[in-house]
């Protein structure tokens, strides 16, 4: 990848994220908006304008010293929940297992989290997840309760222990350290050259306890008016809309994922599709179209969580392609629908 397509990390995090604190502060008794001096945030209408992660920072130095916790980034962390999240908190939630959740959070982790990039490594007998941080450290604060959000989500996420077996930080080592090692349950280590967190490997196959039912009636509901919209259609290309309908949230399908869903292999797949006048990319491409306009109708939906829907890494790629496929950006459409 050339230096001009990398992504510029903006330093900046949802309001939606931000909102744990004022929550948290709000269950236990006090006035958030009059402790930390300013209004509950709201996500703006763009997905782009974001909270300043040193300013994150200040809000909760702000609570630490008002509730007199060293600790708060690792009780206030505790209390994520996929709302917290977007609608990447729901894409987690409609993974199969915790590998997919890996996935899928080091491809779009910026909608949450756009500060510096987030990578999964897969080694032989551990996972690791690592920040490359290149010289721009966060507050302590700040990524004590990212990394505690991302244990408690997970934990809350799957059917079996999520087990640890090293977590490292930049900043330097407080003076009590047994609480943090044990929430995480693993060695905590401070100081550190580079800020990782390290999974045994088995947790990459854990299922999930159960999907997100808002997203999948959200799912299904605009994938029932793109079925219903269509025009009559072989039975083979209407297994594969279907399928590719599902598989959309968990990322770009592939005709490989496609074959073992239908039980077919995929040279007999791509036979049949042929019989039938058609073939994976351009059935692909005809549920992408047809499930973005759908989502485009949807005010809940932002064009970023809409990429995502549509299997995405990003959302300049579906604005290329929308408009190729109508002649109008993504905004465009959506503009138009609205008038």
């Amino acid at each position: 990848m050339n230096g001009l397509n990398k992504p510029l990390y903006r330093r900046r995090i949802s309001e939606i994220y931000v909102q744990l604190l004022f929550e948290y502060l709000e269950k236990l008794g006090h006035d958030p908006e009059k402790l930390l001096g300013e209004p509950w945030p709201k996500a703006d209408s763009n997905h782009l304008e974001g909270v300043d992660i040193d300013h994150w920072e200040n809000l909760l130095i702000i609570a630490k010293d008002y509730l007199n916790d060293p600790f708060i980034g690792l009780h206030v962390g505790q209390t994520i929940a996929a709302q917290h999240l977007g609608v990447l908190g729901s894409v987690f939630l409609a993974c199969e297992n915790l590998g997919a959740v890996l996935d899928r959070f080091e491809r779009y982790q910026r909608l949450v989290y756009d500060v510096y990039p987030a990578t999964v490594h897969i080694h032989t007998e551990y996972v690791e997840l690592s920040w490359d941080t290149k010289g721009e450290q966060v507050g302590p604060l700040s990524d004590e309760t990212g990394r505690t959000v991302i244990v408690q989500f997970c934990r809350s996420l799957i059917r079996g222990k999520v087990k640890l077996k090293e977590i490292h930080f930049i900043h330097e080592q407080p003076e009590n350290v047994k609480p943090y090692e044990e929430y995480f349950g693993c060695p905590v280590l401070f100081e550190q050259p580079l800020a990782l967190m390290r999974f045994d490997k088995e947790v990459l196959s854990l299922p999930l306890k159960n999907s997100d039912a808002a997203l999948v009636a959200i799912l299904e509901k605009h994938a029932d008016k793109l079925l219903a919209s269509l025009p009559h259609i072989d039975e083979i290309t209407d297994q594969v809309r279907k399928q590719i309908a599902y598989l959309l949230h968990q990322g770009e399908p592939t005709i490989e994922q496609l074959a073992e869903r239908l039980n077919y292999s995929r040279r007999t797949l791509q036979r049949r599709l042929t019989e039938a006048g058609t073939n994976f990319r351009k059935e692909l491409n005809t549920v992408r179209y047809e499930l973005a306009k759908s989502y485009l109708k949807d005010p809940r939906l932002q064009i970023v969580e809409i990429a995502l829907l549509l299997g995405y890494a990003e959302h300049s790629p579906f604005t290329r392609a929308y408009k190729e496929w109508s002649g109008k950006t993504p905004q465009q459409a959506r503009e138009e629908m609205n008038n």
